[in-house]
């Protein structure tokens, strides 16, 4: 199965493209998701961090929702993000593709779990093109060879991937705390001699 096959009406398209820099504004109403946002690990990315602007007009379907996979289509990592929640307004910049699914045939979570896969990688890296800033186009993701399970084992397998995620980000801060807090005794044995 392709992922066109999974895909209904405009379910694939390019970010919001800004002509011009983002200028952030603290009172604005639309948050604009960026690279800069998305977390090392590409799995999430900083809501309550992110620009927002209020002097823009959007048409309605680059407003994210719950269900899209955002999928960063430049440069030379190219991952894919289910949007789980949203806290207020949002639109991405064109440095993502937005990705709608029939949930009926795939789950979001799902898809994006599959997309980061090593099989899923490497068909990417083959289809890249351009020599300064790689990118995929519409086409390449729309190829995606899929295999799709029965919905319940999808969610299984989302579910998991989830809390495989959670533990591994747990783990990195475990370890991030760890360092730091044998550097600062590490320190105050110096200061203390």
């Amino acid at each position: 199965m392709l992922v066109k096959e999974i895909i209904i009406d405009e379910g694939l398209f390019s970010g919001y493209s800004f002509r011009e820099k983002i200028e952030h504004n603290p009172e604005g109403n639309v948050g604009i998701l960026q690279m800069k946002d998305i977390s090392n690990d590409y799995l999430n990315f900083d809501y309550q961090n992110i620009d927002k602007v209020s002097d823009f007009s959007f048409k309605d379907k680059f407003f994210l929702n719950i269900g899209d996979l955002l999928f960063v289509s430049k440069g030379v990592n190219n991952y894919a993000i289910a949007i789980e929640k949203i806290d207020f307004p949002i639109v991405a910049s064109a440095t993502f593709f937005i990705i709608r699914v029939n949930e009926k045939i795939i789950i979001p979570e799902y898809l994006a779990w599959y997309m980061n896969q090593k099989e899923a990688q490497n068909y990417f890296s083959e289809k890249k093109a351009g020599t300064y800033v790689p990118n995929l186009n519409k086409q390449d993701i729309l190829e995606l060879p899929l295999t799709v399970p029965p919905l319940k084992i999808q969610k299984k397998i989302a579910q998991t991937a989830t809390l495989l995620n959670r533990e591994l980000g747990i783990l990195e801060k475990l370890k991030t705390n760890r360092k730091e807090l044998i550097q600062t005794q590490l320190l105050n044995l110096i200061k203390n001699d």
